[in-house]
């Protein structure tokens, strides 16, 4: 099982307004069959970047590689992602690719923050994310605190939400609402 620890999750998924010297992408993840009554979890873990290559290629390339081979093409997945920057524009298109490739998974993003949110290309991909079928949404205080429980070394504690989490949150979801 993959875990973080618990400084890397504060300091990487602290859903800043401006996140300085916050360049890596976390990436945590988990596969369910999606019309279960009570999904279990079939794979979870963490990817971050690597070799200059973005954690959600490094989902997808894993994935491809290990995870494909071995799930049913009759039944349907979800994936949920659960990752400190929303993805940029180059990783969104790999991602539109590979789900109008694979008509059986679906992807839910939560994101702690958005990642250059400014630039319109990055905006035109999230938009054609959800457009495709994903779920794009910011990390709200649920999200954070599934994330602690089931992908961060937490030895056993809470989470414990830090100031302005909230505010922060409207923050980011108000920014990607007004682009969705």
């Amino acid at each position: 099982r993959n875990l973080i620890s618990q400084e890397t999750f504060k300091f990487h998924f602290k859903n800043l307004r401006y996140a300085i010297d916050r360049k890596d992408t976390f990436l945590c993840y988990e596969v369910t069959r999606k019309d279960c009554d009570s999904p279990v979890s079939l794979h979870h873990g963490v990817f971050k970047n690597k070799d200059n290559i973005h954690a959600e290629i490094c989902f997808l390339y894993w994935f491809h590689d290990k995870v494909l081979k071995v799930l049913s093409p009759r039944e349907e997945f979800k994936i949920t992602w659960y990752m400190s920057w929303s993805p940029c524009f180059e990783c969104a298109e790999q991602v539109l690719r590979f789900l109008a490739t694979h008509h059986n998974l679906s992807l839910d993003i939560f994101s702690s923050r958005l990642y250059n949110i400014r630039d319109p290309e990055n905006q035109q991909n999230l938009c054609r994310l959800v457009q495709e079928g994903a779920q794009v949404a910011a990390m709200d205080l649920y999200e954070f605190k599934k994330c602690w429980k089931k992908f961060v070394d937490n030895g056993g504690r809470r989470f414990r939400p830090w100031k302005k989490l909230l505010t922060n949150f409207r923050y980011q979801d108000s920014k990607l609402q007004e682009i969705l």
